[in-house]
């Protein structure tokens, strides 16, 4: 055998090896978001099951927002330590067992701390999951990311779907979390068969940048700017979510039916750029992506604010998703590709950072309400869609991207 046909061999088999840990990662994400997805569809259920009223929930909710903030922060050690593999591996199936746990709660203090722990567990999970696909990223040579966000998009969209499913039955949520819980375990046992070997998660020697010294690399600007446009996407993700139907209904004072079409046509904008945004990232560059796309998303949703009417408040939102469809996962990217410290570490804090957003946006978009009115409140969707065409700068590390010797602030 000629040293050719060994090294066509070996690339073959290497290949190989990062298609299936690419299918494998894929899968985890959508069993992650499916659990979601599930979740968030059967809150009524729960709520009546549990006894309990709007304020109360609100503070069984504070939990899930306690359990993601201290999964995020956790793992990102964990994965640095054991490999985001084993890590995912053992984070999926707890994620399973867990589902059943706010279903089972028949008091707020069981579900507050069911909550708690179905948090922690998905966001562990959810930063294990995003370093393993850096991982499989910097094997592929190209970007990955975006592709595999979008099938969590059509993983909780399928969640959502068999929740409405089950709600729409009446089905017990016990019953219904029970059934989720076990048809989700034998896609995630074939699935995590595939998953790269801990020694894949080490960092390329090019990509060091002082790596050893990983607690003053975590103030740094490059992971603040990092953090800063996290919060910023999520923060819009978030808002969007709650608001956005408020504002068609009592604002556009439009049926409930179409006031849904808002956030369906941010959610499923988002979802399809997001298998585009790949081919988009290797032509133009993370930067400009995120820096154009963060343009379409303000100038959208300001226009739609604008403009008085109900096509135009839908259009504004979709433009919304539009834009802000590549930034969360080239943010990520970017994150696991600093080189300024583990890749866990550093993508566990700018992870912990975007879910602030997701848990701040909605709460603040409330409060200015009460001041300024829905519409004004909206206006600060704009206002962070513009903070990330200012922060874009800070991406130039992500798949595709050009790396910068010191992470800098922009323009410095």
């Amino acid at each position: 055998m000629t040293g050719r046909t060994v090294r066509t061999s070996t690339e073959n088999a290497a290949s190989r090896e990062l298609r299936r840990a690419r299918f494998s990662v894929s899968a985890v994400f959508m069993i992650h978001a499916a659990a979601f997805g599930t979740w968030a569809t059967r809150i009524p259920a729960v709520k009546h099951h549990v006894g309990i009223g709007n304020g109360r929930l609100g503070i069984a909710l504070t939990g899930l927002a306690i359990g993601l903030f201290v999964g995020t922060r956790v793992a990102g050690g964990i994965v640095d330590r054991y490999g985001s593999g084993p890590a995912i591996r053992v984070a999926t199936l707890v994620l399973c067992a867990v589902l059943i746990g706010p279903a089972l709660a028949d008091s707020l203090p069981a579900l507050a701390a069911a909550l708690v722990v179905l948090g922690a567990v998905g966001g562990f999970l959810d930063v294990a999951m995003n370093a393993h696909t850096v991982v499989v990223e910097r094997g592929y040579g190209r970007p990955i990311m975006s592709s595999v966000h979008g099938l969590w998009s059509l993983g909780l969209l399928v969640g959502a779907l068999a929740g409405a499913g089950a709600a729409g039955l009446d089905l017990d949520p016990r019953l219904h979390f029970a059934i989720v819980a076990v048809a989700l375990v034998p896609p995630a046992l074939l699935a995590l068969g595939g998953l790269l070997p801990a020694r894949a998660d080490s960092l390329p020697a090019e990509t060091r940048h002082g790596a050893d010294s990983i607690r003053p690399s975590l103030l740094l600007p490059a992971v603040l700017l990092l953090g800063l446009v996290a919060f910023s996407s999520f923060f819009g993700e978030g808002a969007a979510g709650d608001w956005s139907a408020v504002y068609m209904r009592d604002n556009l004072h439009t049926s409930p039916g179409v006031a849904a079409g808002a956030f369906a046509a941010f959610s499923c904008a988002m979802a399809a750029c997001r298998f585009l945004s790949d081919r988009l990232q290797t032509r133009f560059g993370p930067v400009a992506l995120v820096r154009t796309g963060s343009l379409i998303a303000a100038c959208g949703l300001g226009l739609g604010l604008m403009i008085d009417r109900p096509v135009a408040g839908i259009a504004g939102f979709a433009l919304l998703g539009v834009g802000f469809a590549p930034v969360v996962p080239i943010t990520f990217s970017a994150a696991g590709n600093t080189g300024l410290g583990p890749t866990g570490v550093i993508l566990g804090r700018v992870v912990t950072m975007g879910y602030l957003g997701s848990i701040v946006g909605p709460v603040l978009i409330g409060g200015l309400s009460q001041l300024t009115g829905l519409r004004a409140a909206l206006v600060l969707l704009v206002v962070f869609g513009l903070v990330i065409t200012v922060a874009a700068g800070s991406l130039s590390s992500a798949a595709g991207g050009t790396r910068v010797a010191t992470p800098a602030w922009p323009g410095a």
